[in-house]
């Protein structure tokens, strides 16, 4: 648990690193913090020193991952409006990360925060103050911005023009898309019609025009422009139904917008019926666009507008555009939290925590979930659910995890959380029987979120085929394409059977694979509402297969399984043993880390790859009063020493003791930590057997299925 505890921080440490050079914000000391950090777990690591690894970890966890976590709050609290818990989480944040640059956005935050308890002069006061405290041109552009924004809040629209244009160059705004939709509605309530129309050409002319993905916020500002320019029939045809949804406003917007169009357009009477209805339509968190509505109200005497000939042919050109934007098909953009994708990832994890809890190997795999050939063929078709949560690789959980958040965000967010939900599902289930069938033994065991990761990637990287979404951006879709690609083929490597870990086979990557085609790839991405709510049935149906699954699977005795399939004879040394189909003989041999050799002998293949040495060996005729592990290997005479062992489970020592011969149990010492169980077994005038279980309690989850393994070694027939 250590070892892996360690190579977790490592990890954590490598990517925190990555992500301060990709950012380079000349975070210089935290930088330095954080290397150092990663040099002392490498140092824990060659030296396999626990007291620098806990130290190591400790201020990973303080520096690193708090950091992250109070930062994922800090925004959602902000995007809630919770500004004060906003700032106290950001300010402690701030004193986590020494060095990392995020003073100024601490006093920031702040000033946000005076907004919003003091008012906007007090805002605007303590962010003049602090323009005048700063140097660096970068940070300055911001508190500007932030200035310029606090007046356009209150309304003050030429005050706001005047200290843009007074800050920034002309075109500054086009790349601030926000600062743009900010700066337009000031130009339209100012009657500087022309500006806006230079600005809405720079915005479509520059970056933000050639982006798929922000055609959403560029349709924004069409809309804006044409309210003030009182294009009355192409803001009515752009707020109602389908096509509001389509600019991302509200219901209470979409009123503000139409209303301020028939003003503009001299409609007085339509326009006040229009902007009374602003109120009822509003949410509790929409008071701005009240206020906005109600100064609307108050300025309907001199808000009609005559547009110069110029003017006019452009706002229709604009008008255009944006109902040509309108009647063009796209795929919805679902927002808000990503919920199949959270659960898949929390899955794996626990998946992952309880096999580490469990220990065990192979039979504490079968009795989490993970799945054999001969299982299956008996009927325990839960676990071609349960298994690819089974986790045991620290290296493939994490491969797996990223996989699947990556992948996941993909599918939810473009076709949606049921098609995400049932390419998980039916994806790694897939994959698992795939597995299954081209297993080696009956005994295989096949587990690991492989398969699931595999089937979200295959479906995302379907659903980046441009021709199937068009509307994302170029550079955006290259590289989810390109990481989604790099992360297939770690996938593909991994799923390769190792010494340790159940490992999958291609046959299991292509099912999974398939899965992932068809419902990423044929399936249409925009289906009809009747489909679309079969598919969210189909979704909610498999969650329940997936719980019936885990209940029938949680209440299968494995032990009583394999105690009654030890349908493998084997031969050993003149010993005849009947084991199930994991045990295999093997030569001597290197063992696991820290733990004991190899010996020629059965042993449980399918435990060794789960972190576990379970071996039956016949030991060579030595002296009656030592343990036979010490004629089996005299070099642990001079490293090791023998325990007694007083915790062995009662339900061994009886079924040892109604055997034949005599038997005895021995706990293997190395510089102070156990690190095997060998319980020997001397057979009536033949040789001394030994179960060799490394760990101590790894034979634990299964005792009884070795003890009576050990009890009925026999000597072998005479040929």
């Amino acid at each position: 648990m250590f070892d892996h505890l360690l190579l977790l921080t490592a990890i954590i440490l490598g990517m925190a690193l990555l992500r301060l050079v990709r950012r380079g914000d000349g975070n210089r000391g935290y930088f330095i913090a954080v290397t150092g950090q990663l040099v002392l777990a490498l140092v824990a690591m060659s030296r396999d020193d626990h007291f620098l690894g806990y130290v190591a970890a400790g201020f990973c966890l303080l520096t690193v991952v708090t950091p992250w976590v109070l930062e994922g709050l800090s925004r959602r609290a902000f995007g809630r409006g919770q500004l004060a818990l906003a700032v106290r989480l950001a300010g402690a944040r701030t004193v986590l990360m020494p060095g990392a640059g995020l003073t100024r956005q601490q006093q920031v935050l702040h000033g946000l925060l005076l907004l919003e308890r003091s008012g906007v002069d007090a805002a605007l006061a303590y962010f003049r103050a602090l323009a005048d405290e700063v140097e660096d041109g970068g940070e300055l552009a911001v508190i500007h911005e932030q200035i310029v924004s606090m007046l356009f809040y209150d309304q003050r629209w030429a005050e706001g023009i005047a200290h843009y244009e007074g800050q920034f160059q002309l075109g500054y705004a086009a790349l601030r898309p926000v600062l743009a939709l900010g700066l337009l509605r000031a130009y339209g309530e100012a009657g500087r019609l022309d500006n806006a129309a230079g600005l809405l050409r720079a915005l479509e002319d520059g970056p933000l025009g050639a982006d798929p993905g922000a055609a959403e916020l560029l349709g924004q500002a069409r809309l804006t422009f044409l309210a003030y320019a009182g294009a009355a029939a192409y803001v009515d045809e752009a707020v109602g139904g389908e096509h509001r949804e389509s600019l991302g406003i509200s219901r209470a917007s979409g009123a503000l917008f139409r209303g301020i169009a028939l003003a503009r357009a001299g409609d007085r009477e339509r326009a006040v019926n229009e902007l009374q209805r602003v109120r009822a339509l509003a949410e509790p968190s929409e008071d701005r666009v009240v206020k906005a509505a109600r100064a609307a109200l108050a300025n309907l005497e001199d808000a009609c507008v005559e547009l110069a000939p110029e003017l006019g042919r452009y706002a229709h050109a604009v008008g255009e555009r944006l109902r040509g934007f309108l009647a063009t098909q796209r795929l919805p953009r679902r927002r808000g939290p990503v919920f199949v994708t959270h659960l898949l990832v929390a899955a794996l994890l626990a998946g992952y925590v309880a096999a580490q809890i469990a220990g065990g190997g192979g039979a504490a795999l079968l009795r989490m979930g993970a799945l054999t050939p001969e299982l299956l063929a008996a009927g325990s078709w839960g676990r071609l659910f349960t298994a690819p949560f089974v986790q045991v690789d620290l290296i493939g959980l994490l491969l797996d995890v990223y996989s699947v958040w990556l992948g996941g965000h993909v599918l939810e967010r473009i076709p949606g959380r049921a098609r995400a939900a049932l390419v998980a599902i039916w994806g790694a289930a897939a994959g698992v029987y795939a597995g299954s069938l081209a297993a080696d033994s009956p005994a295989e065991i096949v587990a690991g979120g492989s398969v699931a990761a595999v089937a979200v990637i295959t479906a995302a990287l379907w659903v980046l085929v441009p021709a199937r979404t068009p509307g994302l951006a170029a550079k955006a879709r290259r590289s989810l394409a390109f990481t989604l690609g790099l992360l297939l083929a770690a996938q593909l490597l991994e799923c390769v059977p190792g010494e340790h870990g159940p490992g999958l086979s291609p046959l299991a990557v292509v099912g999974a694979a398939v899965v992932g085609t068809i419902l990423g790839g044929l399936v249409p991405l925009a289906l009809p509402r009747v489909l679309q709510a079969l598919l969210a049935s189909l979704a909610f149906a498999s969650a329940a297969v997936v719980g019936v699954a885990t209940f029938r699977v949680a209440r299968e005795d494995v032990e009583a399984f394999l105690l009654a399939h030890r349908d493998r004879a084997l031969e050993q040394d003149g010993v005849a043993f009947q084991t199930p189909w994991s045990f295999t003989a093997t030569a001597a041999g290197d063992g696991l880390d820290g733990g004991l050799p190899l010996y020629a002998g059965l042993v449980d293949s399918e435990a060794l790859r789960a972190g576990s040495q379970l071996q039956y060996v016949v030991a060579p005729k030595g002296a009656a009063a030592e343990p036979a592990i010490f004629a089996l290997d005299p070099s642990l005479r001079l490293e090791a020493g023998v325990r007694v062992d007083d915790e062995l489970p009662p339900r061994v020592a009886e079924i040892l003791s109604a055997a034949p011969g005599s038997w005895s149990s021995a706990l293997i010492q190395r510089n102070g930590e156990l690190i095997a169980r060998v319980i020997e077994r001397t057979l009536p005038d033949g040789p001394r057997v030994l179960l060799i279980s490394a760990p101590p309690d790894a034979f634990e989850v299964t005792a009884e299925l070795h003890a009576r393994i050990l009890a009925d070694a026999a000597a072998a027939p005479a040929p």
